[in-house]
């Protein structure tokens, strides 16, 4: 009988609390989160912890993590249908990896505090002394889940967001092997920790399993890495050669319709329109010496990059300006052009994005790259829109972050920050709101300091 009200104690004080608070934190970081959340990890919480309990003195120790794994598993596929499989995979080892982080926090106070030795005496404790242990860690596991339920911590869910919808399998596999360390070590660290469940062949096969999950793990990261750079290079050679093309593209048209542009002038020189030859002649000398700025400029680079995006502003009606240094040097910077074409690259084309939603009167954006007078790259993009508040600002150089839709991957932004922490530069945005019109001016301003070589 005394057994059974301490199971009863144990159930109802310890495990169910601590279920309900596990699931809690980890559904916390969804967005958004499933309707019912709290009824249904109640559901969840009170049916797996009643079950697992009632076995748990009757399962080698082995077993019961597979069959705690195993009802949890159940229990989650059936409560939310409605979420798709590989986030309920997911969930479950999240779920399970805090779990096991608890119990080895709890289990070695436990023994710190009252020399408990082995599996059974752990669970037939005081359960005050077990409240002692466990309680602190559920009061701070509470803690966090309310801040990133309630404080809106976007960052922190859209980056659970992009793993779970993260393609790659080389992620999935690192996930995984994450997960069974987390499993294998609880294991191990229960086993040690219990006289009566020593066994000399089961700690050695868990420890060498260990080791080349580690091992598996590790070289799992270490091809995410080089596959992720890869694909960073491949995406900036692409977003130059785009520019590149797009020059070589207005150059040829220009070459193709030569012989229109002299049979037009011919014409018009015969009919003796003098007037009309004259504003045919400067508008196609200015569109030549566009064409020949960006061939005679010291970085053909940054020049095909303003030409090419003046192209896509007109074709958008966006009146767009671009300022560029008269003499660039690659040989006297450690920043590369690549890199500057795909930082300023991105802004201007988020200030696209913005503007294009404005009448076509008031799309305006102007982009410079300029050396200042103590000799460092200052990049500067401003356009038109709407006003951002603080809280934009701080949401909007998150990874996937984006209010332009799901055709958008959320991402430009990300690249900008990632670039300019690399070169140790500084970046600054500034959003001026025009009371009068009802429209604001967004300034990226970064400085990016020039090594000399």
């Amino acid at each position: 009988m005394d057994e059974f009200l301490n199971f009863i104690k144990l159930d109802i004080l310890i495990a169910q609390p601590q279920t309900f608070l596990c699931l809690l934190f980890c559904f916390s970081f969804l967005d958004p989160l499933p309707a019912k959340l709290y009824k249904r990890i109640a559901i969840i919480s009170i049916t797996h912890s009643i079950y697992t309990d009632i076995l748990i003195l009757y399962l080698p120790l082995s077993l019961h993590l597979i069959n705690s794994l195993s009802v949890g598993a159940i229990l989650l596929f059936v409560v939310f249908k409605e979420i798709p499989i590989k986030k309920k995979l997911y969930l479950l080892l999240f779920w399970f990896a805090v779990g096991i982080i608890m119990d080895l926090i709890s289990s070695s106070l436990m023994i710190y505090i009252s020399g408990s030795v082995t599996h059974a005496e752990l669970i037939r404790e005081n359960v005050f002394d077990i409240m002692m242990c466990v309680y602190p860690e559920l009061l701070v596991l509470f803690v966090i889940s309310w801040f990133i339920r309630n404080r809106n911590n976007y960052s922190t869910k859209k980056l659970f967001s992009i793993v779970l919808n993260d393609d790659r399998k080389t992620l999935t596999n690192v996930i995984l092997l994450i997960c069974f360390q987390f499993c294998l070590l609880g294991s191990i660290q229960l086993i040690l920790s219990t006289s009566d469940s020593y066994n000399p062949f089961l700690n050695g096969s868990l420890i060498l399993i260990t080791i080349t999950v580690s091992v598996l793990a590790l070289v799992s990261i270490i091809r995410l890495l080089v596959r992720t750079r890869e694909q960073v290079a491949r995406m900036t050679q692409e977003v130059y050669v785009e520019e590149i093309n797009d020059m070589f593209t207005s150059i040829r048209g220009q070459r193709h319709d030569f012989l229109n542009h002299m049979q037009v002038m011919h014409t018009m020189s015969q009919m003796g329109k003098n007037e009309q030859l004259n504003t045919y002649i400067s508008e196609l000398v200015k569109e030549t010496r566009s064409v020949s700025d960006i061939v005679h400029h010291s970085s053909p680079a940054l020049a095909a990059f303003a030409q090419s995006k003046t192209t896509v502003a007109i074709g958008k009606g966006i009146g767009f300006t671009c300022e560029l240094p008269d003499n660039w040097n690659m040989q006297e910077t450690t920043v590369k052009v690549i890199d500057i074409i795909k930082i300023i690259g991105n802004l201007v084309d988020n200030a696209f994005d913005e503007t294009e939603t404005l009448p076509q009167n008031q799309r305006q954006v102007h982009a410079s790259i300029r050396i200042d007078e103590r000799n460092r790259i200052e990049l500067l993009v401003s356009n038109r829109g709407r006003h951002l508040s603080d809280k934009d600002k701080d949401r909007m150089f998150a990874p996937g972050y984006t209010s332009k839709g799901n055709d958008h991957s959320g991402l430009g932004l990300a690249i900008v920050q990632e670039r300019v922490k690399h070169y140790n530069g500084s970046l600054e945005v500034q959003s001026e709101e025009n009371p009068v019109q009802a429209v604001g001016t967004t300034i990226f301003r970064i400085t990016l300091p020039q090594a000399q070589t």
